[in-house]
């Protein structure tokens, strides 16, 4: 199995433990997903997939830099702009959000 049909598994096996816990209407934490991939590992039959699901388990659980820096939004590793020092994913897109002069109103 090369590199990104290896990604493709991993990808594909989160989506399913994450899209199982959305449809309970539970919460979407790091614990509860590697609950559920606990749970796809022991009923998983395919030796490729228990070996993967194995390897998911362990980076996520270890929260190894490797994991955490391998993707995100748009296959970018750091955050950029505004957002680059704000967690907050809601950001004022004209200026700071307050009006200038506080007698105007439009």
């Amino acid at each position: 199995m090369n590199s990104s049909d290896a990604d493709r598994l991993i990808d594909q096996l989160i989506g399913e433990a994450a899209l199982s816990l959305l449809k309970e209407r539970g919460p979407v934490t790091t614990e509860g997903l590697v609950q559920r991939l606990r749970n796809m590992q022991a009923c998983e039959t395919d030796p490729q997939r228990r070996e993967t699901l194995a390897r998911v388990i362990a980076e996520i659980s270890s929260g190894t830099v490797a994991f955490k820096g391998r993707r995100t939004a748009q296959g970018r590793i750091q955050r950029e702009g505004s957002l680059k020092n704000n967690r907050d994913n809601v950001v004022p897109l004209f200026g700071n959000g307050k009006p200038s002069d506080p007698k105007k109103i439009h």
